[in-house]
């Protein structure tokens, strides 16, 4: 039996909600210095010898994954709503045959960033998303991955929440996201302006 429309929409968002946040956590695992040295040696092509790996492949796929799959999925939407499309969509992504393979070269706190962005769309495009039947099945597929990814790395969503952007007093623009940095909220920036802030540290 499906959910009601109401149901479906708020269970929809909730999701995608999840998607900076499990991106961010990912990524940092996979770039963490002391995570990437407890990861099992693999072997240099054409060499008897050993080297580590220079971070946590899981994670790091698994990042790719989910982007991929956010990015799929979004694509489908614009095919059917038209009109603009976040920065994300059109910019610097790794290109497979049809497809992108998995983010671009970027730090963990712009991965939080690009798909704060895109989600941010989708979910003004959910009313849109709900009528549209034919896009049930790549909506499906993205909540089934944003879950195991969840399942998978469960510390994520309680430790960051998708940020709602503020107005820049600098351009004006509802555009300020924040910086994530290893102890949380680093700071600020402007994504249209580029203007930037520092979060004090209390003494």
């Amino acid at each position: 039996m499906r959910p009601t429309d109401h149901t479906w929409a708020e269970s929809f968002i909730w999701h995608i909600r999840q998607v900076p946040s499990q991106l961010l956590h990912m990524r940092q695992l996979a770039e963490s210095t002391v995570a990437a040295q407890d990861t099992t040696s693999v072997r240099v092509s054409g060499s008897s010898e050993k080297a580590r790996l220079p971070l946590r492949v899981e994670p790091a796929d698994d990042a790719d994954n989910l982007w991929a799959v956010l990015v799929v999925t979004s694509q489908h939407v614009l095919e059917h709503v038209g009109g603009a499309s976040p920065r994300p969509l059109r910019a610097r992504m790794w290109q497979g045959r049809d497809e992108p393979q998995g983010l671009p070269v970027c730090t963990p706190s712009e991965a939080f960033a690009k798909g704060t962005e895109v989600v941010r769309w989708l979910e003004a495009c959910t009313p849109t998303i709900e009528r549209a039947g034919e896009l049930h099945d790549s909506i499906d597929h993205l909540t089934t991955t944003i879950r195991k990814a969840r399942t998978r790395y469960p510390r994520a969503e309680p430790q960051f929440k998708t940020y709602r952007p503020r107005p820049c007093p600098v351009c004006g623009e509802r555009s300020i996201l924040p910086v994530w940095g290893a102890n949380g909220l680093a700071g600020a920036k402007c994504d249209n302006c580029g203007q930037s802030w520092t979060r004090l540290k209390r003494s």
